[in-house]
């Protein structure tokens, strides 16, 4: 018995520094999931931060008559990180589920990567999550009921500080959607046509930089390089 107690002498003391060395493991890995981006974001940032946010201000589904189409590119600019996360959403539509889930969707996009974004009526014949052309990791389906929906589009940066840069290289690049290029149209299927959506805010209404550094511009000269004009 005596040196059973002794033993336990000997370990308690030690007790306290195994606890010590767990909890700072379990910071360790919360952190690095933190930093690595997994974790999990399941709506649309709020923000009114202009410099995170890119608008269209019409979208449309109407069953047997027409759909939304959208692509937004990463084409590598020289101040873009090879990676820009994206959480875009439909407003004024009933989806299915009429949720923030439904009306959205979240993904990375990496440098030259297409990703495509439908927004269609749920019961649509050919457009739909068991068509194999539309179920890969860079085309997304946002499902509007089975009436005519109409709405504008609102999408967002997932990084919260869009305009200071990493440095690669000696460069200066950016997370933030103007570093990315958007495309849309409203297509009207038994025409086989329809028209252009107009985007506000990503790098189609940028200006083409100029030498005066990375988002910074010049007062009544330039708006700086590759942002948006909103």
């Amino acid at each position: 018995m005596t040196e059973n107690k002794s033993e336990r002498k000997e370990l308690h003391p030690k007790l306290p520094q195994k606890c010590l060395a767990f909890l700072l493991l379990v910071m360790v890995l919360w952190l690095s999931l933190s930093s690595a981006g997994l974790a999990q974001i399941t709506a649309v940032p709020s923000t009114d931060d202009k410099a995170r946010v890119v608008l269209a201000p019409y979208a449309q589904s109407i069953p047997n008559d027409s759909y939304t189409f959208m692509s937004i590119n990463h084409s590598s600019l020289d101040t873009a990180l090879t990676q820009v996360g994206v959480a875009l959403e439909v407003l004024g539509m009933t989806t299915v589920p009429d949720s923030a889930t439904g009306r959205s969707t979240i993904f990375t996009i990496d440098a030259g990567e297409t990703h495509r974004i439908f927004i269609v009526n749920n019961s649509h014949s050919t457009i739909n999550s068991s068509n194999s052309a539309f179920t890969d990791s860079r085309t997304h389906l946002i499902f509007a009921a089975d009436s005519a929906q109409f709405g504008s589009v609102r999408a967002v940066s997932i990084n919260e500080n869009p305009i200071t840069p990493t440095t690669v290289n000696s460069i200066r690049k950016y997370n933030n959607l103007s570093q990315l290029s958007f495309w849309g149209v409203v297509f009207v299927e038994s025409s086989g046509t329809g028209f252009f959506m107009e985007f506000i805010g990503d790098a189609h209404d940028s200006t083409i930089g100029r030498n005066f550094g990375p988002l910074n511009g010049v007062s009544g000269i330039s708006s700086g390089v590759a942002r948006g004009i909103n």
